[in-house]
């Protein structure tokens, strides 16, 4: 949701910004820049409430798979969203310096524990334990809040190469599971030569 408003930040307009992506989501769309693009059912969904200093958040993030994107609805010029404002970047960096990004950095370090362990009993031929496979796809979950719009589709393209991999390795094929770590280590590896 990047909807832009002309005035301040206001509850109103929180509401709604939340209210005309709930009738959206209720006729299985979804709002990108100026695309109205159909969706299925979310293969994740988190909000995450939490307070630090005097300051609330809230964030909700989930994950739907497009449907039928050839022949996604371009929006007409009076639906498209306001273009961004320089202002608004910065109020959203400001929200991101304030208390997200030590919590982001310690789910990455997490990720990249949990990732080391997984990727290794792979390499052994070893399905990773119920409780290690819950751990590294909840701490995905939660990292998808703290992305940057700039790799946000590399790191769910990333994400969702990862449960393949889980999968496979679940359903005992090794050798595909491996071939699926591979491609989310050489991912990883290219953005992170892309966007540092």
């Amino acid at each position: 949701m990047s909807a832009q408003h002309n005035n301040q930040n206001t509850l109103e307009n929180i509401a709604a910004d939340l209210t005309a992506l709930a009738n959206d989501l209720a006729q299985g769309k979804l709002r990108v820049g100026n695309r109205l693009v159909a969706i299925g059912n979310p293969l994740f969904i988190k909000t995450k409430q939490k307070i630090t200093g005097d300051t609330a958040y809230f964030t909700l993030s989930f994950q739907v798979p497009l449907r039928d994107s050839d022949r996604e609805d371009l929006l007409t010029a009076s639906q498209k969203d306001i273009p961004e404002k320089p202002y608004q970047d910065k109020h959203d960096k400001g929200l991101r310096l304030q208390g997200r990004p030590p919590e982001g950095k310690k789910i990455k370090k997490e990720i990249t524990r949990l990732w080391k362990s997984v990727f290794k009993n792979l390499e052994q031929g070893q399905a990773p334990t119920p409780a290690e496979e819950k751990s590294l796809i909840s701490a995905f979950e939660n990292y998808t809040a703290f992305t940057e719009p700039a790799w946000h589709e590399d790191w769910l393209t990333c994400f969702t190469i990862l449960r393949e991999a889980l999968i496979c390795a679940r359903n005992g094929d090794m050798s595909k599971a491996l071939e699926h770590a591979a491609e989310v280590n050489a991912l990883t590896k290219t953005c992170h030569k892309k966007h540092k």
